[in-house]
Formats: C-alpha cells, structure tokens, sequence
C-alpha cells in the first residue's frame, strides 16, 4: 500500500510524527519514505511493505498527514517503480539486454518483399555495429487488396540472412496463433541462426487467445 502525504507536509511536523508513529507501530509492516521536491512544493510518499492486506484503505486516510491511500497489486508494482527501486525489470534474449538502461534500435523492413531488400538492410544493419531489426512477414491491412507479406514463405531466407549478417533479435508482428509454429520450426530446421521477438500490434492487443498463445511461449 501507499501512503501519499498532503503536499509540503513538514517532517517535524505534530501532524507527521502522529502519522509516522501509528504506521510504524502496524504489526507485520515496514515502512520506507520517499520524497519528491518539484520547483513548488514537496511530495512525500509513504511505502507500507508487507503484509498490507488487512488495512483499510480508510484507516491509512483516516491519518493527519495522510492525503490519500492507494492499494497497489502485486500484478503492477513494476508500473510505480522509483529510480531508487532496485528490482529486476529487464531480461537478456539471444545475448541482447533489453531494460530501462539501454535502447535497441529495430531498424528494418516494414514489410519483407524481395531477398534482395532483406540482404541490403541487414548489410547496412551489420555496417553500424546494430544486432536488432524487424521484419514484417506478416502484414496485417486495412485494405485486403494491398500485399499481406510472404508469410512463412520467406522465413527461411529472412532467417538464413540475419544469422549471415550477425543479427541476433528479430522483432515479427505476428497476427496468427499459428505463426508462433511456423516461426518455431522454421528457426529449429535452421539450427536457429537469429532470435525471434514475436510483435503484437495495435489490432491484436485485444486478442486474447493470440495474447495467451505467446505468453505460453
């Protein structure tokens, strides 16, 4: 839970210490102070960890100090991190880090047309010292008129071509449960030359079943 004081609350303050005296006194919970100063006022944030359950968010705002109470799940405490906050939050794919301390630029084709696009972008790609692109083979359009991509069709060679140019992450926007196998067995034949980031676009962020089949990966 989090305890947000009222703005420029004093820290010798009755108010404070009535407050500070009552949280660190709850049983099963530590307490860490954050302070925030902006160009007109100062922020003061109340961390209760631990077993924060059986408090009420009124009890926690009932508080003199107190502005208001928020009850954060443990499904998004990642969201409300703070500089200070030393948690793990990125991860390592094909040795390329991927976190909040580096960028990775995913230069490449929008959609994947000829092998010959695909040989001149990764060359520039392998030119800069870059490890990271997108390929788009599957191309979800608006009009169905307009080039959908090759599909799995051209996977091999996308593949075979990233792994020639020393390109270790490719990000693919994939529309399809069945694109996670074909993108799969493509790599495995191939001895998995490069690394895949499957891509969800904006259309599918509301496909669940899609959203569950790559979270199974």
């Amino acid at each position: 839970m989090l305890a947000i004081l009222h703005p420029n609350t004093a820290l010798d303050s009755e108010a404070y210490r009535q407050t500070m005296e009552y949280l660190e006194n709850l049983p099963g919970v530590s307490i860490r102070v954050h302070e925030i100063q902006g160009a007109s006022q100062r922020l003061t944030e109340i961390y209760l960890l631990g077993d924060t359950k059986s408090l009420e968010k009124a009890e926690i705002e009932a508080l003199p100090a107190v502005e208001r109470a928020i009850r954060i799940s443990e499904d998004y405490r990642i969201l409300g991190r703070h500089k200070d906050d030393q948690r793990q939050s990125g991860f390592t794919y094909n040795g390329v880090e991927f976190s909040q301390n580096n960028l990775n630029i995913f230069a490449g084709l929008c959609a994947v047309d000829v092998p010959e696009h695909v040989e001149m972008m990764l060359q520039a790609l392998e030119d800069n010292g870059e490890v990271c692109t997108r390929m788009g083979a599957y191309k979800p359009r608006t009009n169905p008129y307009s080039f959908q991509g090759h599909g799995k069709g051209c996977l091999p060679w996308v593949f075979e071509k990233a792994g020639k140019h020393g390109i270790k992450v490719i990000a693919m926007e994939i529309t399809h449960e069945s694109h996670i196998e074909e993108i799969d067995t493509c790599l495995e034949k191939l001895g998995r030359p490069t690394g895949v980031m499957l891509q969800v676009g904006t259309r599918n962020t509301q496909n669940f079943e899609l959203l569950k089949a790559i979270g199974r990966q």
